[in-house]
């Protein structure tokens, strides 16, 4: 399958970009199923369905997104710009922990070399800044749980993994303000 092209949509792409909007998650659902609409599709701007709903803060359909296989480190926008970047860029915490949660990485750059963290905290969305700066994903941990090498045991017992993920995850180690 092609690489999706900038602005190659769809009648039901340009559809979907418009229920984004509206916020209808009922009617964005029965576009995806209907299969004429590839979830990673770009409009002129090299934006992504996933992209508009982070930007528009629409937890809901960014989350519809996800499920069917939206790409969290496409960057294919005119200037670099993630959803990651749109997610933090729009002030909203919740949508910056998912896309975070489904792999984003925090230190993919603009076209000028800024991370997400970077352009929410000349916004002053330092809440976003801090979700960014204080994650610290569950894969990583997991590392820990396996003996690597020549360990015959490894560093974390895996009953530990979860609750000292959640004591990560909870500490604000990096304030902003």
């Amino acid at each position: 399958m092609a690489a999706p092209q900038r602005g190659d949509l769809s009648a039901p792409e340009r559809k979907i970009l418009q229920v984004i909007a509206a916020g209808d998650v009922q009617e964005a659902a029965q576009l995806l199923a209907s299969e004429e609409v590839r979830v990673n599709c770009l409009d002129e701007y090299g934006m992504t369905p996933l992209m508009h709903a982070a930007y528009k803060g629409k937890a809901d359909m960014c989350r519809l997104l996800l499920q069917h296989g939206a790409d969290v480190n496409c960057n294919q926008h005119e200037y670099g710009y993630t959803a990651l970047m749109f997610a933090s860029l729009s002030g909203k915490t919740d949508i910056t922990s998912m896309m975070l949660d489904a792999g984003a990485e925090t230190d993919l750059v603009n076209s000028v070399g800024r991370t997400a963290a970077q352009m929410a905290a000349f916004v002053g969305q330092h809440d976003c800044v801090t979700v960014i700066n204080n994650f610290f994903s569950r894969a990583r941990l997991e590392y820990y749980t396996r003996p690597q090498g020549l360990e015959r045991e490894p560093k974390l017992p895996q009953r530990l993994a979860g609750p000292l993920h959640k004591i990560i995850m909870t500490t604000n180690l990096n304030p902003v303000k």
